[in-house]
């Protein structure tokens, strides 16, 4: 799928008179939704500028000299994929393919052999599960000639960054929004920390408020939200985006994001824990797919755990459990002091009020199709802690 967008893209970066064609800089390109992860999704307005400037600045800071090829499965409704895939391969002059799906990712990857991945947390960690359960390394999975994969959308556990360090696949994360078109930090091969997102892109600032707000400034930032103006005056003030993000900046310039403003748990007594750092940390298990965590105005976390089948049902098998049904085996006595084990031994390094005190074994994983994640597959909490109060309830 090539759009309006990217031909000019191919105009400005490739003719000399860029944008002089007929086409304004700040004219309107396109209305993106955002996620909606923690209310109704927003139209955000952006301009030829914030599209083309954070391509750009983009590629600048990726460094090399563009001969990669792409393979993109991140949807592309999502800015994510259209600026870090489409927009950025047409900037690089590279080559891209689109895997026949987000299912068969790994089998088009032995197909393509791609040098250039994005994608996003669950990806990754689903790339070590599959790597360890068919004996081989995550390069020979990823088709044997990648040379590096970004990551974005949600927060990625530092022990996933590592493990593809450690094999040689550099694995650099990023951050960003909707509202921000969408990239503003990233690391790179040239400038990259573990456990952080990385620096601003060219052109573009961040600063931290007096709260632990992340705020942006740049050319990449949105002309406002479509048909909302009180939200736009609420978002965009004195220069600077208002991104909602909570995160801290260290003295080399280098951007952690510590949670969100709207999703901050605050348990009864007093302490406010960041859900997703949380989550990140559990999902980083081989034992856990997905998780979700909860607890408002309770004294501790409560979470949805949602097993990797493969495993589950292998211990079963090797265990000799008597069970036979799945909600048999996520109640059995044996499985659940194994997660809780494990649980206990990923948050190990957490803070107290990060502990998770009671949890539940859930059948089935959060689904974008069921309105519980978004198009980048962060969760909607709302939703999922609707859907499931009554596991949520019944934790222990």
């Amino acid at each position: 799928m090539i759009d309006d967008i990217a031909f000019r893209l191919i105009g400005v970066t490739r003719t000399p008179e860029g944008f002089d064609r007929g086409i304004e800089f700040d004219d309107l390109a396109t209305i993106a939704e955002t996620a909606g992860t923690s209310g109704e999704p927003r139209g955000v307005m952006l301009t030829e500028e914030n599209l083309a400037s954070n391509a750009i600045a983009l590629s600048e800071a990726s460094g090399g000299d563009g001969d990669e090829l792409r393979l993109s499965f991140l949807p592309m409704e999502h800015l994510y994929a259209r600026t870090c895939d489409l927009y950025t391969w047409i900037v690089r002059g590279s080559r891209l393919v689109l895997a026949d799906s987000p299912k068969t990712v790994f089998r088009d990857a032995k197909i393509v052999r791609p040098t250039v991945i994005n994608g996003v947390p669950y990806f990754f960690q689903k790339a070590i599960d599959l790597a360890e359960a068919n004996g081989e390394s995550l390069r020979s999975l990823l088709g044997g000639e990648i040379k590096r994969c970004y990551c974005g959308g949600a927060p990625l556990s530092p022990a996933v960054e590592q493990r593809f360090f450690d094999e040689g696949v550099p694995l650099f994360t990023g951050y960003g929004l909707t509202e921000a078109s969408p990239v503003v930090t990233v690391n790179t091969p040239a400038a990259h920390k573990l456990g952080t997102v990385g620096r601003a892109l060219p052109g573009v600032e961040v600063r931290i408020a007096e709260d632990s707000e992340v705020l942006v400034r740049g050319p990449n930032v949105m002309l406002g939200y479509w048909d909302d103006p009180a939200a736009t005056a609420d978002t965009l003030r004195d220069g600077w985006l208002h991104t909602g993000d909570l995160g801290e900046l260290d003295a080399e310039g280098f951007l952690t994001i510590t949670g969100r403003k709207k999703e901050l748990i605050v348990l009864s007594t007093g302490k406010n824990v960041a859900p997703s750092r949380v989550e990140a940390l559990l999902c980083a298990s081989p034992w856990i797919e997905q998780a979700c965590v909860v607890g408002d105005g309770e004294k501790g976390l409560r979470a949805l755990i949602v097993p990797s089948r493969e495993r589950l049902r292998a211990e079963v098998r090797k265990r000799r459990l008597w069970v036979f049904s799945k909600r048999g085996a996520l109640a059995h006595a044996a499985i659940r002091a194994l997660y809780r084990q494990e649980i206990d031994e990923r948050l190990a390094n957490a803070a107290p009020q990060e502990q998770v005190h009671a949890f539940t074994l859930i059948g089935r994983g959060f689904d974008r199709e069921r309105g519980e994640m978004t198009a980048k597959l962060s969760l909607r909490r709302e939703t999922i802690s609707q859907r499931f109060a009554r596991e949520i309830a019944a934790a222990r």
